[in-house]
């Protein structure tokens, strides 16, 4: 129930996405039909965008923006930089969305990981269950002692014994 709650909100907030990143690409399109109108009207060429419906997405011919009422004027290549627009997108997105982010993040970072103990600190814990085997409960200042010495916290070494009891006896 839990994961399934997290995969629906993680899929709404994915489809929110991709309908903001499609709606200005949609717009752009928009533009560049506009655009490409213009410049057939001007040389009576044949210059051809790909029509709605060759991509992915439909794009809407009733889509109007400020720069649709604008005259064509001169474009400098060194202006129209894909890259920057990228980066800006990425930047606008991180801030708009940096607070879902950071709260999946620490949700990831309090899961535990599992790992293996180091075997410096696993063959010293043996050593002394092999020495105690008949009564292997250490009092507190044994296990303080035995936390010293492996560099391990006193929960890593009360886990350690409950395992080892339950593995051998």
């Amino acid at each position: 129930p839990e994961l399934d709650q997290f995969m629906d909100a993680y899929c709404h907030m994915l489809q929110k996405y991709h309908e903001e990143l499609t709606r200005p690409f949609k717009e752009a399109m928009a533009f560049f039909r506009k655009i490409e109108l213009q410049l057939n009207n001007l040389s009576k060429g044949s210059l051809k965008l790909p029509q709605p419906g060759e991509g992915d997405d439909k794009v809407d011919a009733n889509a109007s923006s400020e720069e649709d009422d604008a005259g064509c004027g001169e474009i400098e290549f060194s202006d129209v930089d894909p890259l920057a627009e990228d980066t800006k997108l990425k930047e606008q997105l991180l801030r708009k969305y940096s607070g879902y982010i950071c709260t999946l993040k620490q949700e990831f970072l309090k899961k535990k990981k599992k790992g293996k103990l180091p075997k410096e600190a696993r063959q010293k814990l043996l050593d002394w269950w092999n020495q105690h085997y008949k009564w292997p409960y250490p009092s507190e200042t044994e296990k303080a002692t035995l936390a010293e010495s492996t560099g391990l916290d006193q929960k890593q070494i009360n886990n350690w014994f409950i395992n080892q009891r339950k593995r051998h006896w």
